[in-house]
């Protein structure tokens, strides 16, 4: 990574394409790239825990559309550390959907809640509701299970995590797809494709 602003009040970086010797991609076309290079792109990107943000509106019949263009692996990567990015703060979830998580379980809320950070007010997911409070879940998630493989409260599971590996930005005119896990790079790349085929005039250049 060798160079950063600020957008969406978060570090926006570079991949340094020469770290991941592909330098011959510097200053191609995403969308026209053939499909070894991009998924070679797809993967630097997603060992340096990047997301790469496709001019799609971000509502929730297009989140619903990507979505199905894979499946899920199950691999609990959005759910355990990323040692390539060790200072995470974790999974930001609204603290009613933490609450209905810990009563699903039959947990006491508050001892939840003493392992979560305070997040911020902010609006939810699609405007369901205007504000609320968020707080942070440590990784690994309190609520995933290790020996299962699996989230244990996985039906009451906050949208962040319903949506995973597509992201909120606070920009409703782009998607934004996490690509440390297959299924990110799967959808990435079948969205990469569906904007090509729709606009052949359209470029994003790395």
């Amino acid at each position: 990574m060798e160079e950063n602003d600020k957008k969406y009040g978060e570090e926006i970086y570079k991949l340094n394409l020469y770290k991941y010797g592909l330098e011959e991609l510097e200053g191609k076309n995403i969308l026209a790239l053939e499909p070894d290079q991009l998924d070679r792109l797809l993967q630097a990107l997603g060992e340096d825990e990047m997301s790469l943000n496709l001019p799609i509106p971000c509502t929730k019949e297009n989140v619903t559309g990507l979505l199905a263009l894979s499946t899920c692996r199950l691999c609990g990567k959005c759910c355990c550390p990323n040692p390539h990015n060790p200072g995470s703060p974790g999974i930001e979830a609204f603290e009613d959907e933490i609450k209905a998580m810990s009563e699903s379980l039959h947990w006491k809320f508050e001892d939840i809640k003493r392992k979560t950070n305070p997040g911020n007010m902010t609006s939810l997911a699609f405007q369901v509701k205007e504000l609320g409070f968020t707080r942070w879940l440590p990784l690994p998630c309190p609520f995933y299970s290790r020996e299962q493989f699996r989230c244990q409260a996985y039906l009451p599971r906050p949208v962040v995590c319903q949506v995973y590996p597509i992201i909120f930005t606070g920009d409703d005119t782009i998607m934004s797809i996490r690509l440390t896990c297959e299924y990110g790079r799967d959808i990435t790349a079948a969205a990469c494709r569906r904007l090509r085929e729709k606009n052949p005039e359209l470029e994003i250049t790395l």
